[in-house]
């Protein structure tokens, strides 16, 4: 036993070296023969391959690799960058314009449709769409990147932030640019949510997924592009008295109550992946459960924490902009002080962006439990959700 601790890190040095040389021989030229002073014959040819198959890896990959790396224009003051105050003209009283039916209206840009097109562009314009791109779609070697431990992050944020762009998408059309169910739906904010339904992963040519046209289709990311300009041509009638955009409070009520329902199951999936052990009552003890405790070690935990980064990073700048569409309500109901404690829970959610994510215990020593900190946040966010629509309900 011990002979073989002794000889442990030799065979270890051996096996490194051997590598080495294995590499090394690859890379370069064959040795000349020590008779005759040439190389092998041919050489040229089957070393020029080789050379040339490395530089195409290279060219394919290096693009992964760049844009891959980090999300481009990362910030949490970002809504500074859009919201500014706004003349709005209707609340839960409706206002009469031009001598029509009385309708809620605003003489304004809406702030909430700005935030849809500031996160669009960061999405596809600051940053490559990764979900789409092609190398990423084949993965490495075949293996999809969402189960490998590297290069699925951005992916991952991206679907999250989508996710939140398609939820408010889905409010605008329905509620937000109508008067209750009466009206017709904008067709501008039709088009933008229909653009922003479509799957994530679509791409010129889709040979290898059974689910997506073969193609030739446009990818992902220029169909979101034309939902940002649906986008922005509706704020532009708004602005100028052409078009709705209906700020009751049962209509703020309905959206925090959706935005609550989607964060439920987002902390579920969370919740489940940390519970290793849970407590049976029937048995009286612990029992496995559906999750871990690996930390460092769990590789798909990284997939579930970016992508609820990513909603929280877009419910992020969306609730401020809709506390300032919704200012009448807001200051009339007194929900000043709870708006407060939402976007402070929001930003906290957002601000978690650890270097490597990590599901140990929530009593652990050495491994954090980043999961488990990310569900607190956004669990306290949905409580003041819930308190918001306690008292619009009113």
């Amino acid at each position: 036993m011990f002979d073989h601790i002794i000889a442990f890190p030799k065979k270890a040095a051996l096996a490194v070296v051997a590598r080495v040389l294995a590499i090394r021989a690859f890379f370069l030229p064959p040795a000349k023969d020590a008779d005759t002073g040439s190389r092998a014959r041919w050489w040229m040819i089957r070393y020029g391959s080789k050379l040339v198959v490395l530089f195409a890896v290279f060219v394919w990959t290096f693009p992964l690799l760049w844009h891959a790396s980090y999300i481009r224009g990362f910030d949490l003051s970002y809504p500074k960058e859009v919201i500014r105050e706004t003349n709005t003209h209707s609340g839960d009283e409706q206002v009469e314009v031009g001598g029509d039916a009385k309708t809620p209206r605003t003489n304004d840009r809406s702030m909430m449709v700005d935030m849809q097109i500031y996160l669009l562009d960061f999405a596809i314009n600051k940053n490559r769409w990764m979900p789409s791109m092609p190398q990423y779609k084949f993965g490495f070697f075949g293996l999809p990147y969402d189960e490998t431990p590297f290069l699925d992050n951005k992916a991952s944020f991206q679907h999250g932030l989508l996710s939140a762009l398609r939820r408010t998408a889905v409010e605008l059309t329905d509620s937000l640019g109508r008067v209750r169910a009466s009206s017709q739906a904008d067709r501008d904010l039709q088009l933008a949510r229909g653009n922003i339904q479509t799957d994530d992963e679509t791409w010129w040519l889709n040979p290898f997924d059974e689910a997506l046209p073969f193609g030739p289709v446009q990818p992902s990311d220029y169909v979101f592009q034309k939902s940002l300009e649906s986008y922005k041509r509706f704020n532009d009638r708004l602005e100028k008295g052409d078009a709705l955009f209906d700020t009751r409070s049962d209509n703020l009520r309905q959206y925090l109550d959706r935005i609550s329902k989607d964060l439920g199951s987002v902390v579920d999936q969370l919740s489940k992946r940390t519970t290793a052990w849970k407590y049976d009552p029937k048995l009286d003890q612990f029992v496995p459960g559906e999750g871990n405790n690996r930390g460092w070690f769990d590789f798909r935990a990284d997939n579930l924490y970016y992508e609820a980064l990513g909603q929280m990073y877009a419910y992020h700048g969306l609730l401020q902009a809709t506390r300032e569409d919704f200012k009448y309500v807001i200051e009339t109901r007194g929900l000043t002080d709870i708006w407060d404690r939402l976007e402070a829970h929001v930003a906290e959610a957002a601000s978690l962006n650890p270097t490597i994510v990590s599901n140990g215990s929530r009593d652990g020593f050495l491994m954090p439990a980043h999961l488990a900190a990310m569900s607190e946040s956004i669990l306290r966010a949905r409580v003041n959700m819930d308190e918001i629509q306690d008292v619009l309900g009113r």
